[in-house]
């Protein structure tokens, strides 16, 4: 049997330490305290109840408070959640242990979220230290952490970004084998069928894909036939696992295949006056520009925090040195990679190095397809929450952000990385010792944060709550600091 090395220890060890953490906050948090989980739950229900899918307008799981349902977008998440409670209905009926049941879909999304994210720092990272910048970057952030405790579609996306991500990189490095399109497209079909803000990643997909095979034309490869043969193997399998949504949606709601028309159709008809769509408190509605409600409110700012981590229904918020701390280190990351990328482009340029000879590098196309593709996936989602703030709804909430995650943390610690090999060189003999002290220290004080929120913010909230399959109604002064 193989030994398990001091390295494999410690990384199981870190393993438990965060399932116990998502574990914990999946028990002791009341039902609702994540956001909309209550109108999630109600999919499961009905699917439990009735053996079927439910319609968007379906008046058993509709919030008449915003007059619609989740059952307009993909429900793949509520599905297993149903497949959950229906194998804990063999052992209990407590109330609250189905929805804990249903709660471990999220947590296992975590844990698959977890092993990919390793793996990938594995794949980009030659450095140990920074591989585990990454993966607590990821996993240790309050709020991905938060999402992987209740029920919700975001944790599902996260773990298929992951997923998609790393079967893009396997397929840089082995051709796109059979196997490797196989995992792309079952990864791409969870994506699909699990939250409308992950699907930048579905374009993500096609540049790497198509840049890998473009870098092979570009080398003298033949390998058109070759393209076309796996291209149509990952849709193929894309279109049979998670095309029949779509075709449904197309048939039920006259044409709309997406079913977000019809839902603000269904939320203008039903929804309290204040929450209709003609009605609800935006940018485009109050005659206001986008520049001002990103630069000239507290849009950004909040998006941040809750980006970071603002617990429960957005009440629960961290401590100011936490935000300063992840602010500090997203800093640094951002600075640290834009001052690699105008290195990177004066070497392709040719411009002279500091010994004064002038050195060309050449263009890798599948590399800069794949930094195209991660960017896309960074920018889409905070685009879609742009705009879905300004025209529909305005929620300045990070986790409308949060399908970025992990593209976004990559650029983040290899930013980080820049400034540690700069400050190397720099110091000299020491530069190293310096920086490899200054790594662990930053992997410990974000396993702390997570450790903080569960001891300081969490248990004290909710430790003494009776009933947690109770939902509890927050008044909207409460919510968002308003007065009714």
């Amino acid at each position: 049997m193989k030994r398990l090395t001091k390295e494999m220890r410690i990384e199981v060890l870190f393993f438990a330490f965060v399932l116990g953490i998502w574990l914990l906050w999946a028990f002791i948090l009341p039902l609702n305290e994540g956001p909309d989980e209550n109108m999630r739950l109600q999919i499961a229900q009905f699917i439990l109840k009735y053996g079927k899918l439910p319609t968007g307008d379906q008046k058993e799981i509709m919030d008449y408070t915003w007059g619609f349902t989740y059952a307009f977008r993909p429900i793949l998440p509520q599905m297993l959640e149903a497949l959950f409670i229906r194998i804990a209905m063999l052992f209990t009926a407590d109330a609250f242990a189905l929805l804990f049941a249903a709660r471990l879909v999220s947590v296992l999304s975590g844990v698959i979220f977890f092993w990919y994210v390793k793996a990938l720092g594995d794949m980009l990272f030659e450095r140990k230290s920074l591989r585990w910048v990454f993966l607590l970057l990821n996993v240790c952030l309050p709020q991905s952490s938060f999402l992987f405790t209740y029920l919700n579609c975001d944790s599902m996306a996260l773990m298929a970004s992951s997923m998609i991500l790393y079967y893009l990189l396997k397929g840089m490095r082995d051709a796109f084998s059979i196997r490797t399109c196989i995992g792309l497209g079952i990864s791409i079909s969870v994506c699909v069928l699990s939250y409308y803000n992950a699907y930048g990643f579905l374009l993500t997909a096609v540049l790497i894909f198509a840049g890998c095979f473009w870098e092979r034309v570009r080398q003298g490869e033949r390998c058109k036939a070759e393209f076309w043969k796996k291209g149509l193997l990952v849709l193929g399998i894309v279109l049979f696992l998670s095309g029949w949504w779509f075709v449904r949606n197309y048939v039920l709601y006259d044409g709309d295949f997406l079913g977000l028309r019809t839902q603000e159709e269904c939320a203008q008809r039903y929804a309290m006056e204040l929450f209709k769509p003609t009605g609800r408190r935006n940018g485009m509605n109050m005659g206001i520009s986008i520049t001002d409600m990103l630069f000239r409110s507290d849009w950004a700012l909040l998006v941040f925090k809750s980006f970071v981590g603002i617990l429960a229904p957005l009440t629960r918020a961290h401590r100011a040195w936490i935000f300063a701390g992840y602010g500090l280190m997203f800093l640094a990351g951002a600075t640290g990679i834009l001052r690699e990328c105008i290195r990177g482009i004066n070497r392709r340029l040719g411009v002279k190095n500091r010994e004064g000879a002038e050195e060309r590098v050449p263009v890798d196309v599948s590399r800069l397809m794949l930094h195209l593709g991660l960017v896309t996936a960074v920018l889409l989602p905070n685009i879609m929450n742009i705009w879905y703030s300004y025209s529909n709804d305005y929620q300045p909430q990070g986790r409308y952000s949060m399908p970025m995650l992990v593209p976004f943390m990559y650029y983040v610690t290899r930013g980080i990385g820049y400034w540690g090999r700069r400050i190397s060189a720099g110091w000299r003999n020491r530069g190293a010792q310096i920086m490899k002290l200054s790594g662990y220290l930053v992997c410990l004080w974000m396993v702390a944060v997570l450790g903080y929120c569960t001891v300081r913010i969490m248990w004290p909230a909710y430790r003494n709550v009776e009933n947690k399959a109770e939902v509890r109604v927050y008044t909207l002064e409460e919510l968002f600091g308003e007065k009714k």
